[in-house]
């Protein structure tokens, strides 16, 4: 089996992403696992001073949306920040998206909303973006009753990270950009881009094979939404997407299509800042009491807050810790 040394201050990846979820053997594992993560998640409690809710969605054609909430006890207008987790689009959400989400509620005065969209093998594309859509535009038909002041972060981490850079490039389109978009080891390209990354480190942590199959259950029904809202780096036009935090791990298959993405923005003028950080892995930052991960989340804290106040002057175009 092929070995990694990743950076000395990790401890090292779990064994969750050798999970084959197109596995048919495997799907009462995964339907219990899924579960135990949902029960970990609804019994949570915040940190002082933060309050954690859930608030059902309503989506358009009927039913409702779980959305979860992190957010400052009082009724000021703050800014949103639109959390989408990952989990190849099979996970839900996880305790450690809650607690990144708790350090960024507190560092950027943020209200933190975390949808639990639709999830693979049932609900193949376009189902999680629709859902994901629907709470960005919540966010801003429903700005008063959610105590927002009007501006909307997006933050996608490995899947989550397709889904936010597609729901940016949307929101751009229908004239309702966000302030900014953070992108962590995010998911970009499916198979047609070929990149160097996706063979070095085609055993890391998040595998080709698991990338690969991830992408065919995704895609099941093919593209029906323009390419660059499912598939960002299929995208035509990347002019006008708004400020954007990357943050490409070292040691990850992912890699190269982060800094593909980051070289298309600033070829569109997009102020970038990508900060590659050698030796780390895919979903590295679940370990979120490691001291690492705790200064890597508030370097993501300090690029999102220029995205709130560019009138701050440190904003770097590109920062490798």
């Amino acid at each position: 089996m092929e070995s990694f040394v990743y950076r000395r201050e990790l401890k090292g990846p779990g064994p969750i992403n050798k999970i084959d979820f197109a596995n048919p053997a495997l799907a009462p594992l995964v339907r219990m696992t899924a579960q135990n993560l949902q029960k970990e998640v609804r019994a949570w409690q915040p940190p002082a001073g933060l309050r954690f809710s859930c608030r059902d969605v309503p989506v358009p054609g009927g039913g409702t949306l779980p959305c979860f909430m992190l957010e400052p006890t009082d009724e000021t207008p703050r800014p949103a920040l639109l959390y989408l987790h990952g989990g190849a689009f099979f996970w839900p959400l996880q305790v450690s998206a809650l607690q990144l989400a708790a350090l960024y509620a507190q560092s950027l005065g943020a209200r933190v909303f975390l949808p639990e969209y639709r999830l693979l093998p049932a609900h193949p594309a376009p189902a999680a973006f629709a859902d994901c859509r629907t709470v960005y535009t919540a966010l801003h038909s429903e700005a008063g009753t959610l105590h927002l002041d009007g501006r909307v972060l997006l933050y996608g981490e490995s899947a989550g990270g397709a889904l936010a850079a597609g729901l940016a490039a949307w929101a751009r389109d229908e004239g309702c950009p966000p302030a900014g978009q953070a992108l962590i080891y995010p998911v970009l390209d499916d198979t047609r881009g070929q990149y160097p990354s996706r063979i070095r480190y085609a055993n890391a942590v998040w595998t080709k094979k698991s990338n690969d199959m991830m992408w065919r259950c995704y895609l099941a029904n093919g593209c029906p939404l323009p390419e660059g809202y499912l598939i960002p780096l299929r995208g035509h036009d990347f002019a006008n997407l708004p400020p954007t935090y990357l943050e490409p791990q070292g040691m990850d298959a992912l890699h190269d299509e982060a800094v593909a993405y980051a070289g298309k923005l600033t070829a569109a003028g997009v102020e970038v800042d990508c900060n590659d950080i050698p030796g780390s892995y895919h979903g590295f930052d679940a370990d979120t009491d490691n001291p690492f991960v705790q200064q890597t989340a508030h370097r993501r804290s300090s690029a999102m807050r220029w995205m709130l106040d560019t009138a701050q002057p440190d904003f770097q175009r590109s920062v490798t810790q």
